[in-house]
């Protein structure tokens, strides 16, 4: 058989989503990335990264719109940039009537047809996808991530239910999002929980020491060998929490004079806070005893959670937490709030402590507490590694064969 009938006997599937890795942004959406690359040969996937775009905003500010081409391939996968019309802060619930209008046009445009649209995230792409596949009759599939709980408070709930209502089939990352959906939709929903996988081969445990020697020339990570290493990866913004560390590290530095609390991530889709961070940081006295690394490329993270003594995600909502999941994969404890999916990728005590959203106290007393236990990190490790992408590609095929089955 040909390249080319082996490629048309292939289930062709669209992946869209508003965040996927790219030339300038390489760590934008690795999770979306990760699940479509590990999808059956059987299928061929094409993937369309939807770019909010207004005209005026993206001139005066040229260093935060996106630089990647129209096309390019990420790691054997074809993507197309589309940029979708959208009005900052207001008139929000337009995003998705604007996002598949500029999605409609793209593929009416295009030869090529597909046997199944496949949205990531609920709102704008969710509603905005299934809109699309209904007018064409295309099936379609809509996973719910970690922003949908932000949007329903507001009018776009009710675009949200629309899609919930309009898909095919509904995918979670975690048994809460699937919770809140059937909830919002007001009836239970076909909808099937796949959390997120790790890759196992980059993600395993080290011996501490080595890896903070690993790191030692990175800005901000010498003299690590003296106390204990707090350690958060997440973009710089308030929902990831990094603020709610900070208040926390003079009763942690009081106990523990010479540790120390790691920040790697930077600015993303939901903006950039770090000048807000370090301000914060000034004001509690915090310079040397807190570090801004910023971005890390993902073959280098795994040498910060081995190196640190405990990971601390005090975010505001989750779907399923990545970081979180690649820490306990590498064997590090973690303190986190009990939102999202964050109870569920923890699993238990063993692994470490859950404490509620906006507890200050209760978050103070669980990282002093967590850096005075003894953790098994093989057992951590063991949690962390249970499950990988082939995993969730598997998972993910098998609802795409039933949908295509039902049609």
């Amino acid at each position: 058989m040909s390249r080319e009938q082996n490629s048309a006997s292939k289930t062709r599937v669209l992946s869209v989503s508003t965040i996927f890795p790219s030339s300038d942004r390489p760590t934008e959406g690795v999770f979306v990335h990760q699940r479509q690359k590990h999808l059956p040969q059987e299928f061929k996937v094409d993937v369309v990264r939807m770019r909010p775009s207004f005209p005026i905003l993206d001139r005066l500010r040229p260093h935060l719109a996106p630089q990647s081409k129209d096309f390019e391939t990420v790691d054997g996968l074809g993507v197309h940039d589309l940029r979708f019309y959208y009005t900052p802060r207001f008139f929000k619930s337009w995003d998705g009537d604007h996002l598949a209008r500029c999605l409609l046009r793209w593929l009416n445009a295009r030869p090529e047809t597909y046997d199944l649209l496949d949205a990531h995230f609920a709102f704008p792409t969710g509603y905005g996808v299934v809109k699309v596949a209904r007018k064409l009759g295309i099936p379609s599939m809509m996973t719910l991530r970690g922003t949908m709980p932000s949007y329903l408070s507001d009018a776009r709930a009710a675009k949200i239910r629309e899609g919930l209502l309009g898909a095919d089939h509904v995918v979670a990352v975690s048994q809460s999002l699937a919770d809140q959906a059937c909830e919002l939709a007001g009836q239970d929903l076909l909808v099937t929980v796949i959390g997120n996988g790790v890759d196992t081969e980059r993600f395993r445990p080290n011996d501490r020491v080595s890896a903070r020697a690993k790191i030692s020339g990175v800005p901000g990570c010498q003299d690590l060998s003296e106390g204990p290493v707090l350690l958060t990866v997440g973009g710089l913004v308030p929902r990831k929490g990094v603020q709610r560390v900070l208040e926390v590290m003079p009763a942690v530095l009081e106990r523990h004079p010479r540790a120390r609390y790691l920040v790697v991530g930077g600015g993303g889709a939901e903006g950039n806070f770090e000048s807000e961070l370090r301000s914060r940081r000034a004001a509690l006295g915090l310079e040397t005893a807190v570090s801004f690394v910023g971005p890390i490329a993902p073959e280098r993270l795994a040498d910060f959670y081995c190196a640190a003594d405990l990971f601390v995600l005090a975010t505001a909502n989750e779907g399923w937490a990545n970081a979180l999941q690649e820490a306990l994969a590498c064997g590090t404890p973690v303190v986190t709030t009990a939102v999202g999916g964050n109870s569920e990728v923890v699993g238990g005590q063993e692994q470490g402590i859950v404490v509620p959203f906006g507890d200050t106290p209760a978050l103070e007393s669980a990282v002093l507490a967590a850096l005075d236990l003894e953790f098994d990190r093989s057992v951590i490790a063991r949690w962390g590694r249970r499950r990988d992408w082939n995993d969730v590609g598997r998972e993910v095929a098998h609802v795409y064969r039933e949908i295509l089955a039902s049609r």
